[in-house]
């Protein structure tokens, strides 16, 4: 399954496709819930291996629960033996989404989350 979705005003940018998830731009849409349903169900259904890439410049409290649901199944894959793995980009001057990303990385135990910081 592969998924293409554009980003707008308050959407992230989604790519799934040839083993790699992307996710950028900013998320906080009215209904995440509903937003990310499609999206965890791709990634839970995906077959293989899965490079995960995030850089989001902003999210709010509902689509960091999402979020975190997306993370939880690449967890799971990789306890199921795939090869997973997950870069989360931030700006270098962010260290709200600097903090995120390290919470984030806490909370999940078999998948590392590699953080990089990138400049404009």
């Amino acid at each position: 399954m592969e998924l293409n979705i554009a980003a707008s005003d308050r959407s992230p940018a989604i790519k799934l496709q040839e083993g790699v998830f992307s996710i950028s731009g900013r998320s906080y849409m009215e209904n995440s819930v509903a937003f990310y349903a499609p999206i965890k169900k791709a990634v839970e259904e995906y077959e293989g291996d899965l490079t995960v890439e995030i850089n989001l410049d902003f999210f709010n409290t509902a689509s960091s629960k999402c979020i975190m649901d997306l993370l939880v199944l690449v967890d799971r894959k990789v306890m199921m033996g795939h090869n997973c793995s997950v870069k989360w980009s931030y700006k270098s001057d962010d260290d709200d989404m600097r903090d995120a990303a390290e919470e984030f990385r806490e909370l999940i135990k078999h998948v590392n989350i590699e953080l990089e910081a990138v400049d404009d």
